[in-house]
Formats: structure tokens, sequence, C-alpha cells
């Protein structure tokens, strides 16, 4: 990040007012694009939040020969939906201060020596595994699990463990985390089932920037668990290809090359069934009628008197069941949906008063087989569980 000379002593001069969202949108399955407004500093939020439980969402990161480019030049070589630009660098070769890896290739020139935070991500089944690693973490090359595909370096770290950060290295000329700038951030909810892509428009009329800590304070209340900065300056920029391409405003009026990219490639799968039955206090007992079954994207079915349960296509994903009777416990409980297959999550429901304090046993959770009268078949894969996405 370079910093402008007219704008080298724009300090914060007070607390930020609470952000108003301006926007919504659905460009794309699984990913929510926000536009945010903080008017009293003033500053302008862009926010990308992404479902990396949904198996038609890749995350991609720049290979080495690909370095130096614009977000929007990346983004079309490598066919990402949605791109930010990435890790602070050297102008001279653009070389990232932290490690770097893309396409499951380590760069030559970067390592991680304990200043940067890093964001590592790869594929396991069909949703992305991603993980923010402190700085203090020294990572190796070897440290990484055979899954991963790519690494994104930044700092500093703006929210940990759902505290955002508030003591900042304001000597840093490259995070420069105590002036209001442009600013990129990324960050991972607590189940790190869902990523944040965050661009701030800043140094120009209508959006002066944030400082590091206003940043995290705006993460931390979207309900960001961990995050970190990347570069800013002129270099902060985000790009969604149906919305227009370049939807943020750089400082500089147009895009700077910079290092590397993280970039989000939707590609759409057959969806998955996801389907159960209803019963009573345990697999084996009486299929319950009438039992209002509510998908997690609002849809609902209602078990009729013969108890053939329940269906939905769901897109490829993590997704949450909520059923619901009088006179039984409600009931919410989540599977992974593979595309394109039936995938069993069968439902126990207690009457109010009895069964387990803290909800069905774990037999509820079924993982797969042909559903018949005396239950769910065994010997699937999935999550099951009770916790329900948001």
């Amino acid at each position: 990040m370079r910093v402008p000379f007219a704008l080298a002593g724009l300090l914060l001069a007070a607390p930020a007012a609470a952000a108003t969202r301006t926007s919504t949108s659905t460009p794309y399955p699984g990913v929510v694009h926000e536009e945010w407004s903080e008017g009293t500093i003033p500053a302008l939020i862009h926010v990308v939040r992404v479902d990396l439980t949904s198996a038609e969402i890749t995350v991609r990161a720049t290979r080495e020969d690909d370095r130096g480019r614009t977000v929007s030049a990346f983004a079309a070589g490598v066919g990402a939906q949605i791109a930010i630009n990435g890790d602070l660098f050297a102008p001279a070769g653009y070389v990232p201060d932290g490690l770097a890896m893309g396409d499951s290739a380590p760069w030559s020139s970067t390592t991680d020596d304990g200043t940067s935070a890093l964001f590592r991500f790869g594929k396991v089944a069909n949703r992305t595994d991603g993980l923010i690693i402190v700085p203090e973490s020294v990572v190796a090359l070897g440290d990484l699990p055979s899954f991963v595909t790519g690494v994104i370096g930044g700092r500093p770290m703006l929210v940990r463990a759902g505290q955002a950060v508030t003591s900042f290295d304001c000597a840093d000329s490259g995070a420069i985390a105590c002036l209001r700038a442009p600013r990129t951030a990324i960050g991972l909810s607590d189940d790190n089932r869902r990523l944040w892509l965050v661009v701030v428009d800043g140094w120009q009329a209508g959006s002066t920037g944030m400082t590091a800590a206003e940043l995290a304070g705006f993460l931390r209340d979207r309900g960001v668990r961990d995050a970190i900065a990347l570069d800013g300056g002129g270099a902060s920029a985000m790009v969604i290809a149906n919305q227009g391409g370049l939807v943020s405003s750089p400082s500089d009026g147009v895009q700077r090359p910079v290092a590397n990219h993280l970039g989000i490639v939707f590609g759409a799968q057959p969806p998955g069934t996801l389907l159960g039955k209803v019963r009573d206090s345990s697999l084996t007992g009486p299929d319950i009628a009438g039992v209002r079954v509510t998908l997690d994207d609002g849809s609902v079915i209602t078990t009729d008197t013969v108890g053939t349960g329940y269906s939905f296509a769901v897109s490829p994903r993590y997704a949450c069941v909520t059923a619901e009777k009088i006179g039984f416990n409600t009931v919410t409980q989540c599977k992974q949906v593979d595309p394109g297959i039936l995938n069993y999550n069968s439902i126990v429901m207690f009457p109010v008063g009895t069964g387990p304090d803290a909800g069905p046993p774990d037999a509820a959770v079924d993982g797969g087989g042909a559903l018949t009268d005396a239950g769910d078949g065994g010997g699937g894969t999935g999550d099951g569980g009770f916790v329900c996405c948001e």
C-alpha cells in the first residue's frame, strides 16, 4: 500500500458510527453481495459472503507465472466470477510479503516468516476447507495438509477468535493500519463454512476509507471469527462478473497490477435430494404426520397422514431442515448434500417433556441407504448434527 502524500496525516478522529446495509444481491448460488455505508466517515464497503460448503464453489489463488495482473485480468484468466487483490508485495518482481501458493504450486520466492497471517484452502470431497492461520504460527510448506491448493498471506490480523483487534503497529508503512485508507480483507465464520471478501473504497469523494480498527469492528459485527487484511490503497479492487465486472472504485481511478489475487469460481452442478422420514422417539418408531419441515432457504413441506416424510431438491451444500409440530420438541438437523444423489436425513422427534435434554440421540442422524418402514439404512457419509446454519 503506497500512501498519497496529501493523505499522509489523515488519522482517525472519532469512532465510526454503525454501518448501514444499502443493497443485497445473490449474483451466484451460494454467494451474497452486499454494500454497506459508514456515513459519518464516510466509507463505502463491498462485502461478498461465500458458502464454502457448496460443491459449486471453488476458491482459486494466483500461480507465480500469473503474477502482476489486475484483478479483472486474473479473474478472466482463471475463469473466476469473483475476485479481489491479494497480499502486500514488493513492486520489483511482484513478490508477495507472505507465503503464496496457487493451483497447488508454491511460489518459489515466498516464505512465512511470522509477520503475515495466512489463509490456506483446498477441496475436501465436495466442500472447501479453509483456515486462517495466525502470524505467530509459522508455516512451512510441509506443514500444509495435502489437499491444500492455495495460500495467500496478509497483515495485520483484524479479528481473532471473534474479538476485533484494537492495537496496531502504526509505523508499518505497508499496512498503514492507523490511517483511513482503501482496504481489502478476508474473514471466516466460526464454523469455517462462510468466507467473507471485503473491499473498502477510499481516498476519494464519498468514501475516505477506514482504519484497520474500524474495519475490524465492522467484520466482527458481521459475525466474522477470524480476519486478515490484504493489500490496500490503490491495490484494493473487487470484481463480480455478472454485476458489470469492477464493483469497487479503486483510488487510482483504474485497477493496479498486483502480485497475487483470490478468486471464486462458480460451476453449476445438479441438485441433490435431501429427504427423510419424521418418526416418534426413534428411527424405528411410528411416522409422524402433520409435521412442518422447513428447509433453510424457506421452503416448507408438511408430512402427510401416511408418513411419506419430506423431500427437497437442494443445491449441493451443507443444508439444514427444521421439524415442528405442536406437542413435540422442535428439531433442527443438518446434512452435507452431495450433487445428483439421494441424501438421507431422517428426523426423530420427541413429545414435549420426553427425550434427552440435548435433543435426539446421534442415532437419529442417518447416513444413507433406502428408506423403509423399519427405518433408514446406514453406511453413508455426511455431517448430521443439530446445529443449524444461518
